[in-house]
């Protein structure tokens, strides 16, 4: 029982785990060695990104292809004189687009699918600076405090984040993508 083992479920991305569970609990490495396994975390991150983004993606676009869709019905059944009980038929149709924009601004699936994207592209570009910094630099070269910089910059962009989220549920309002909460 301890020390504790932390066991690894079917849904925990690797990222979740951790950069120490990532390079096999073994802080002594060669400090190529340890640039790998940040990268590799960076990948992790990045695939726990695109996870979210699509978790979000879906029900973003399910709701405004449906909200869009149930509004053209409801304007043609309107519009159309020889459907008898327009109003009757339009009525629940309209209704139906009112839950369903509801819904969206209480889940925000498209404002947080849109966050995702925005940190997919920031991560991404961290790990390319990583990997030019790896491809251009002889292993004798590489420096810890150019390690220290690129997790300052993963650390970061994931408080970022996590600020931005948290301020955009105070005001109970949905994140504007490039938007930046005040300090």
């Amino acid at each position: 029982m301890w020390p504790r083992q932390r066991s690894s479920s079917p849904t925990e991305l690797t990222s979740e785990r951790g950069f120490l569970e990532l390079v096999g609990r073994q802080p002594d490495l060669p400090l190529r060695e340890v640039f790998l396994g940040f990268r590799d975390l960076v990948s992790a991150d990045i695939e726990w990104i695109d996870s979210r983004k699509k978790r979000f993606k879906r029900p973003a676009s399910r709701v405004r292809i449906s909200t869009l869709v149930l509004t053209a019905l409801s304007t043609i059944v309107l519009g159309i004189p020889e459907i008898p009980l327009r109003a009757s038929i339009a009525l629940p149709l309209v209704a139906a687009v009112t839950l369903l924009t509801g819904l969206e601004t209480f889940f925000t699936w498209r404002s947080r699918w849109l966050l995702m994207e925005e940190t997919q592209y920031r991560m991404n570009r961290l790990r390319d600076e990583i990997d030019y910094y790896l491809v251009t630099t002889p292993a004798a070269d590489l420096g810890r405090d150019r390690l220290d910089r690129f997790y300052a910059e993963q650390q970061d962009l994931w408080a970022d984040v996590s600020r931005r989220w948290v301020e955009f549920r105070k005001h109970d309002r949905a994140p504007q993508p490039g938007a930046r909460p005040s300090p």
